[in-house]
C-alpha cells in the first residue's frame, strides 16, 4: 500500500491543511483525508501530514506501506530521526516512533510535487477549508479529476465538500 501525504500552510493566517491518500498495490484509492489545521510553520504542516497517514494506515490495519512526501527534510528526520532534524517536528517525530511498531515495515519515499498532485490537491482544500473529512474509497468529486488524471480509474464519489 502506497500512503501519499502533504501540508499547506499559511503564513499570514496559520491554517493548515493535511491531505492523505492511501493506495493499493494497483493505483485504486481507498482511504484518504483532507483536515483543517493550525500551525506556526509549513514544515510542522508536512509532519503532522506523516502523522495522519500513518494513523489512518494504521486504522486501516495495514501491515506494510510505502510512505510518500514532497518535503525531503520531513522524510529525511522520519527515516532517520538521528539526523539532528528540525526542532518544530519534534513532537511529530516522537509521534512517528509510537506508531511505528503497529507496522512490519515503512519505506520512505521523497517524490516531487508533481508525483504528489493528490494529497497536495487535499491538504490545499482543508487548507482553505473547501474540504475537511476523513474518506474510506469515495473521495470529494473535487479530487477525482485529479485521480483520474494520474491515469487510473476514477474511483466513485463521495459528497461533495
Amino acid at each position: 500500500m502506497k500512503v501519499n501525504v502533504d501540508g499547506a500552510w499559511d503564513s499570514e493566517s496559520l491554517n493548515s491543511g493535511i491531505g492523505v491518500i492511501i493506495r493499493n498495490h494497483m493505483g485504486f484509492s481507498i482511504a484518504g483525508a483532507s483536515i483543517h489545521e493550525k500551525f506556526n510553520s509549513a514544515i510542522e504542516a508536512e509532519a503532522a501530514a506523516v502523522v495522519k497517514g500513518l494513523q489512518l494506515a494504521a486504522h486501516l490495519k495495514l501491515q506494510q506501506i510505502i510512505l510518500e512526501g514532497d518535503c525531503q527534510e520531513v522524510i529525511s528526520a522520519m527515516e532517520d530521526p538521528s539526523v539532528n532534524p528540525n526542532w518544530r517536528i519534534s513532537p511529530m517525530i516522537a509521534m512517528v516512533a509510537h506508531l511505528q511498531p503497529l507496522f512490519r515495515g515503512i519505506k520512505w519515499n521523497w517524490i516531487s510535487r508533481e508525483a504528489n498532485r493528490v494529497a497536495d490537491a487535499a491538504a490545499k482544500l482543508a487548507k482553505l477549508r473547501l474540504c475537511s473529512q476523513d474518506w474510506a474509497n469515495r473521495p470529494p468529486t473535487s479530487l477525482l479529476s485529479i485521480l483520474r488524471n494520474d491515469g487510473l480509474p476514477g474511483p466513485p464519489s463521495s459528497l461533495d465538500c
